[in-house]
């Protein structure tokens, strides 16, 4: 299984630049019914029975969705980290902060792509 963590980089800055009504819009134009909003810009994606090769096929095509419908809202741009888990030896709060981790690699090598990584027991 999978833990995906987004990030909508600069969403503050379009709320304080154009309203919160687009920002607001920029959030729906990212949330569908298997993508839950964490709070602020952050959304967690849960994806089981998946393998790592999916999880970095399924990433991308993620990653592209969210970017691409956030095109018309400039600056915003998201940023994924997703955790891979061949055994769930964790719980749900320890799998997300894994991916949470991930997606702050993503962040500070200059946002809007993806990293995925399997987490094994001893991580």
């Amino acid at each position: 299984m999978a833990v995906v963590f987004l990030d909508l980089g600069n969403l503050k800055q379009l709320n304080d630049s154009d309203s919160h009504d687009v920002g607001d819009a920029a959030l729906q134009a990212t949330a569908n019914d298997h993508v839950a909003r964490l709070g602020g810009d952050e959304f967690a994606i849960f994806l089981p029975e998946i393998g790592i090769g999916e999880a970095e096929e399924t990433g991308s095509k993620i990653s592209f969705a969210i970017n691409n419908a956030l095109r018309c809202y400039h600056s915003v741009i998201g940023s994924i980290g997703k955790a891979c888990f061949s055994e769930i030896d964790r719980s749900f709060p320890e799998m997300l902060k894994a991916a949470d981790e991930l997606m702050y690699e993503v962040k500070r090598s200059g946002k809007g792509s993806v990293i995925t990584r399997l987490i094994g027991n001893n991580d």
